[in-house]
């Protein structure tokens, strides 16, 4: 069930957009929320991330909607989000609305996550919604619209003129329209009914608020058919077929104080190594092999390593299509050591993006070997989460992240 909900938005005859927007909490560095914070003293930073306790990030909440720093829309809408964006050379347009999802169970409804999280942030999250009783981020969910019927109402709608616009610091254009004619609201509410929702981003968030749930229904002795604000949260829904939908993958860095022939012997017990030129050149053989291949960073050399057919044959059938789970199963864990405790508390390994970031590691730790993954398919993320499977932490990064700031849920 997907429903309008009365968002809480910055009131931009006080505050620009672009100086109080930020990225998810979790990609947040602490010299970035120091630069956030000087940006504006209502920049959302304050709220998802806050300095003190959780209460006084609630009281700030609560203290900038008494100033109408942020005010309600009077009605329930939804709000069409559109993310405009260049990569490699080419615009791209991601277009979604935000609204509200009704909670579910995994595995007893149509919510699938596909990746695995960690006790510490969800508490973290927790506490945030127990204090704020508000969502101050949009989870990331997708559906299937491979007829695109969505899309042509979301076309007419964008003839007019947005809402609120910002270009956030990684130049990505975020705009926001409201959706408020109620037979385009009901149509959407029931395109949307029973459809399957698939967890893109944001399953912490998913799963703090199914705990958030039950902590008020035990409170407030409601039961499970007494509907109440937080038996919803605010999700951004995306076409699993929207052309602007990229997913990248999320790179391994490992610190390792070992010899590296010692290491790549025991890596060609399953892996065919090879010496490449340069980063580029590794990228390109990489992407071409038929079966999963790495490649390897070690003091400015680079390798492919291509796992052999007898070791791919081995594999979960669904699961060797996920480097960072073939990456954990045959050198991770059985060559480096890691265990399943051990990555997901992400002790002496990194995850990054690109380059630059293996680069500012290795100034910083010296003595690290990286490995470079490839994305995973679309197709592949969903066939994961219909299985009632997930992936290891970090296995996706869907690009660009959604702002937060948009828009806030109240669960009260």
């Amino acid at each position: 069930m997907v429903k309008p909900f009365k968002g809480v938005r910055y009131n931009l005859e006080k505050t620009l957009l672009k100086q109080v927007i930020a990225p998810p909490y979790d990609v947040i560095s602490n010299e970035q929320k120091e630069v956030l914070k000087l940006r504006s003293p209502y920049n959302v930073v304050n709220l998802i991330l806050p300095d003190g306790n959780y209460e006084e990030a609630a009281k700030k909440y609560n203290d900038w909607k008494k100033e109408k720093i942020l005010i309600k829309d009077p009605e329930p809408v939804f709000y069409l989000y559109e993310q405009e964006y260049e990569y490699d050379g080419k615009k791209y347009v991601r277009t979604g609305f935000i609204g509200l999802l009704k909670l579910e169970d995994y595995g007893k409804g149509n919510v699938f996550p596909h990746e695995k999280t960690l006790s510490g942030p969800k508490m973290d999250r927790f506490n945030l919604m127990k204090a704020a009783k508000a969502n101050f981020s949009q989870i990331f969910g997708l559906y299937i619209d491979e007829e695109r019927f969505l899309d042509k109402i979301f076309s007419s709608i964008k003839k007019e003129m947005p809402v609120a616009s910002a270009v956030n610091d990684e130049k990505v254009k975020n705009s926001l329209w409201l959706i408020d004619d109620g037979e385009i609201k009901k149509t959407i509410e029931d395109f949307m009914k029973n459809k399957k929702i698939y967890i893109a981003d944001g399953h912490h968030r998913y799963e703090t608020a199914l705990k958030y749930r039950e902590y008020m229904r035990e409170l407030n002795g409601d039961s499970p058919d007494d509907i109440k604000p937080y038996d919803f949260v605010m999700m951004m829904f995306v076409n699993f077929y929207d052309e602007g939908l990229k997913v990248f993958p999320t790179h391994r860095v490992v610190e390792y104080n070992g010899n590296l022939d010692e290491l790549l012997e025991k890596i060609k017990t399953s892996y065919t190594v090879e010496n490449v030129n340069s980063y580029e050149e590794g990228i390109k053989k990489q992407s071409e092999s038929d079966y999963p291949a790495f490649v390897l960073y070690y003091k400015g050399d680079f390798k492919l390593l291509r796992l052999s057919v007898e070791e791919y044959e081995k594999l979960h059938p669904i699961y060797r299509k996920v480097d960072a789970y073939v990456l954990e199963e045959t050198i991770l864990k059985p060559i480096l050591g890691f265990t399943e405790e051990k990555l997901l508390k992400k002790e002496g390994i990194y995850f990054v993006q690109n380059m630059a970031q293996i680069e500012k590691i290795e100034k910083e730790r010296e003595n690290i070997v990286a490995f470079f993954l490839k994305g995973v398919d679309i197709e592949v993320i969903k066939e994961i989460a219909e299985n009632g499977l997930v992936m290891p932490q970090k296995s996706t990064y869907f690009y660009p992240k959604l702002d937060s700031g948009l828009v806030f849920n109240d669960l009260c």
